[in-house]
């Protein structure tokens, strides 16, 4: 049995954090987009067990450390079907805060499901990609949607206009629970959830781009800062995507020295 699917980008509209929750990890309130740009993720299922990854990228790890190797044994462990071998083809920049391994593990998860005669309930498959990471049940869903809680409470939302992206990448990483760590208490709150009025002015045309987390990535990442102050200068609707280090741009644009740019859509 065999099955490749896309593994789409997303970027953050909309990125609030509502206060720290008592099990340590912070309650956000965030609207997801996919884009078109995508990952590609080959899932063959033959007679056996276990698990065999083979990324074509550098950098990117092809053992139990990815997510996508850990979706496959997550699946497995409730559903064995058989051995696994996965060919990931990585397109997502690393460390950009775009998703990309978190929707490498959903593509898995989906994908498994799909070659399963009889797959896991989509309560269950949502639970599993939420042990796996607070991204990855949206992944499942794409779209646009509005998030809560660390990420897995999901609710649809109308597409967004169709808009042309620019993703700029600067040459950086940033971890995700560096970016965390680094808030202040004024960036931390607590605040109110504002889910209602973010979904009417998405309805209505409007983007409602903002991220709180370009603070601590700000300080962290001069990379990320210096390519902020330059997309200002533009004119150009703009935001840090996720956690960073890339930005996106809402419209096309040239990257500056020394920054990729990856160009694309809202899918």
């Amino acid at each position: 049995m065999h099955l490749t699917l896309p593994a789409p980008a997303k970027v953050n509209l909309y990125l609030e954090v509502l206060g720290r929750r008592p099990d340590g990890f912070h309650a956000l309130e965030t609207i997801f987009q996919t884009l078109d740009l995508a990952d590609e993720i080959s899932v063959t299922v033959t007679a056996g067990s276990g698990v065999a990854l083979q990324c074509i990228a550098p950098g990117v790890p092809a053992d139990a450390t990815n997510l996508a190797w850990r979706a496959a044994a997550a699946y497995l462990a409730e559903r064995p079907l058989g051995h696994v071998d996965l060919t990931l083809i990585k397109r997502i920049p690393h460390g950009a805060g775009l998703g990309g391994g978190s929707s490498d593990a959903a593509a898995v998860l989906r994908a498994l499901a799909q070659l399963d005669a009889q797959p896991l309930p989509a309560a269950r498959l949502h639970a599993i990609a939420a042990e796996l990471g607070s991204d990855v049940p949206f992944f499942l869903l794409g779209g646009t949607a509005l998030a809560h809680g660390r990420g897995e409470v999901l609710t649809p939302l109308p597409p967004a206009p169709a808009t042309s992206v620019t993703v700029l990448m600067p040459a950086a990483h940033l971890p995700t629970p560096a970016v965390f760590t680094a808030l202040t208490d004024a960036e931390r709150g607590p605040r109110p959830a504002q889910g209602r009025l973010l979904a009417e002015r998405l309805a209505t045309g409007h983007i409602p781009l903002f991220n709180r987390l370009t603070g601590p990535a700000r300080r962290l990442c001069p990379a990320a800062a210096a390519l902020l102050d330059h997309l200002a200068t533009t004119g150009l609707p703009h935001l840090l995507s996720g956690s960073g280090a890339s930005c996106f741009v809402l419209g096309e644009i040239e990257p500056p020295p020394g920054v990729r740019a990856y160009r694309t859509r809202f899918a």
